[in-house]
Protein backbone atom coordinates (compact mmCIF):
# COMPACT_ATOMS: atom_id res chain seq x y z
CA UNK A 1 0.00 0.00 0.00
CA UNK A 2 1.35 3.67 -0.83
CA UNK A 3 2.17 6.22 1.65
CA UNK A 4 0.69 9.58 0.88
CA UNK A 5 1.88 12.95 2.24
CA UNK A 6 5.61 12.99 3.50
CA UNK A 7 5.15 10.29 6.31
CA UNK A 8 8.74 9.52 5.67
CA UNK A 9 7.73 5.99 6.46
CA UNK A 10 9.60 3.56 4.90
CA UNK A 11 11.38 2.14 7.92
CA UNK A 12 10.09 0.83 11.42
CA UNK A 13 7.64 -2.01 12.12
CA UNK A 14 4.24 -2.01 11.36
CA UNK A 15 3.68 -1.48 15.01
CA UNK A 16 5.73 2.03 14.86
CA UNK A 17 4.18 3.30 11.36
CA UNK A 18 0.94 2.57 12.87
CA UNK A 19 1.74 4.42 16.12
CA UNK A 20 3.21 6.93 14.17
CA UNK A 21 0.22 7.75 11.86
CA UNK A 22 -2.54 7.41 14.63
CA UNK A 23 -0.30 10.05 16.69
CA UNK A 24 -0.60 12.67 13.57
CA UNK A 25 -3.85 11.53 12.62
CA UNK A 26 -5.45 11.96 16.01
CA UNK A 27 -3.53 14.84 17.65
CA UNK A 28 -5.69 17.78 16.85
CA UNK A 29 -8.91 15.81 18.34
CA UNK A 30 -6.98 14.37 21.35
CA UNK A 31 -6.01 18.29 22.30
CA UNK A 32 -9.43 19.36 21.76
CA UNK A 33 -10.66 15.98 23.82
CA UNK A 34 -8.51 16.84 26.71
CA UNK A 35 -9.90 20.98 26.17
CA UNK A 36 -13.39 20.30 26.70
CA UNK A 37 -13.40 17.96 29.51
CA UNK A 38 -11.12 20.85 31.22
CA UNK A 39 -13.25 23.38 30.83
CA UNK A 40 -16.31 21.18 31.95
CA UNK A 41 -14.52 20.75 35.01
CA UNK A 42 -13.38 24.30 35.26
CA UNK A 43 -17.16 25.52 34.47
CA UNK A 44 -18.32 22.88 37.37
CA UNK A 45 -15.76 24.77 39.82
CA UNK A 46 -16.79 28.07 39.17
CA UNK A 47 -20.56 27.84 38.17
CA UNK A 48 -21.68 24.86 40.53
CA UNK A 49 -22.62 21.56 39.14
CA UNK A 50 -24.97 22.02 35.98
CA UNK A 51 -28.25 20.83 35.40
CA UNK A 52 -29.37 19.14 32.43
CA UNK A 53 -29.92 22.14 30.29
CA UNK A 54 -26.65 23.61 31.34
CA UNK A 55 -25.36 20.24 29.93
CA UNK A 56 -26.96 19.88 26.71
CA UNK A 57 -25.88 23.76 25.97
CA UNK A 58 -22.26 22.97 27.25
CA UNK A 59 -22.14 20.27 24.62
CA UNK A 60 -24.14 22.42 21.57
CA UNK A 61 -21.49 25.03 22.50
CA UNK A 62 -18.55 22.57 22.02
CA UNK A 63 -19.72 20.84 18.53
CA UNK A 64 -20.71 24.62 17.21
CA UNK A 65 -16.92 25.26 17.68
CA UNK A 66 -15.69 23.31 14.95
CA UNK A 67 -18.83 23.21 13.00
CA UNK A 68 -18.97 26.77 12.27
CA UNK A 69 -15.22 27.10 11.55
CA UNK A 70 -15.32 23.87 9.26
CA UNK A 71 -18.19 25.63 7.54
CA UNK A 72 -16.42 28.32 6.85
CA UNK A 73 -13.39 27.33 5.90
CA UNK A 74 -14.86 25.16 3.31
CA UNK A 75 -16.95 28.02 1.77
CA UNK A 76 -20.47 26.61 3.19
CA UNK A 77 -18.94 23.01 2.92
CA UNK A 78 -18.72 23.19 -0.70
CA UNK A 79 -14.65 23.06 -1.05
CA UNK A 80 -12.55 20.51 0.44
CA UNK A 81 -10.51 21.97 2.96
CA UNK A 82 -6.92 21.22 2.56
CA UNK A 83 -4.24 18.91 5.08
CA UNK A 84 -0.89 19.87 5.56
CA UNK A 85 1.63 17.52 4.98
CA UNK A 86 2.35 14.94 7.55
CA UNK A 87 6.05 16.25 9.23
CA UNK A 88 4.29 19.76 9.01
CA UNK A 89 1.35 18.87 11.33
CA UNK A 90 3.49 16.48 13.59
CA UNK A 91 5.42 19.55 14.25
CA UNK A 92 2.33 22.00 14.22
CA UNK A 93 0.78 19.89 16.63
CA UNK A 94 3.56 18.78 18.96
CA UNK A 95 2.95 21.92 20.85
CA UNK A 96 -1.24 20.97 21.83
CA UNK A 97 -0.09 22.34 25.21
CA UNK A 98 -0.35 26.04 23.98
CA UNK A 99 -3.69 25.74 22.10
CA UNK A 100 -5.44 23.79 25.03
CA UNK A 101 -3.90 26.48 27.39
CA UNK A 102 -5.22 28.74 25.30
CA UNK A 103 -8.33 27.61 25.30
CA UNK A 104 -8.84 27.03 28.73
CA UNK A 105 -7.94 30.60 29.64
CA UNK A 106 -10.66 31.69 27.27
CA UNK A 107 -13.36 29.94 28.78
CA UNK A 108 -12.12 30.59 32.45
CA UNK A 109 -12.71 34.14 31.22
CA UNK A 110 -16.19 33.74 30.71
CA UNK A 111 -16.89 31.18 33.70
CA UNK A 112 -15.98 33.89 35.89
CA UNK A 113 -18.54 36.37 34.04
CA UNK A 114 -21.15 35.27 36.41
CA UNK A 115 -23.86 32.35 37.16
CA UNK A 116 -25.50 32.49 33.55
CA UNK A 117 -26.86 29.99 31.81
CA UNK A 118 -25.24 31.38 28.47
CA UNK A 119 -21.58 30.84 30.00
CA UNK A 120 -22.19 27.05 29.40
CA UNK A 121 -22.16 27.22 25.61
CA UNK A 122 -20.45 30.49 24.99
CA UNK A 123 -17.11 28.86 27.13
CA UNK A 124 -16.80 25.75 25.29
CA UNK A 125 -17.51 27.49 22.11
CA UNK A 126 -14.65 30.45 22.51
CA UNK A 127 -12.46 27.55 24.01
CA UNK A 128 -12.55 25.31 21.03
CA UNK A 129 -12.11 28.66 18.62
CA UNK A 130 -9.16 29.77 20.60
CA UNK A 131 -7.59 26.40 20.72
CA UNK A 132 -8.49 25.87 16.84
CA UNK A 133 -6.74 29.37 16.01
CA UNK A 134 -3.64 29.20 18.52
CA UNK A 135 -2.97 25.74 16.75
CA UNK A 136 -3.58 26.91 13.28
CA UNK A 137 -1.12 29.63 14.05
CA UNK A 138 1.62 26.61 15.63
CA UNK A 139 0.68 24.70 12.02
CA UNK A 140 1.40 27.49 10.29
CA UNK A 141 5.20 28.34 11.77
CA UNK A 142 5.74 24.59 11.42
CA UNK A 143 4.87 24.97 7.82
CA UNK A 144 7.65 28.16 7.92
CA UNK A 145 10.17 25.63 9.36
CA UNK A 146 9.78 23.16 6.18
CA UNK A 147 9.32 26.03 3.65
Amino acid sequence: MAETGDSGGGGGSTLVRGMRSTVGRESTTFGFSILVTVTFGLLQTVQGSPDVLRIVLYAVGAVMSFTLLEAVLSRGFRAPVPQHRTRTLALGTSLNIVSVLAGLAAAHLLARWGPHVLVWPVAPFVAGVVHLLVESVETALAERVFA
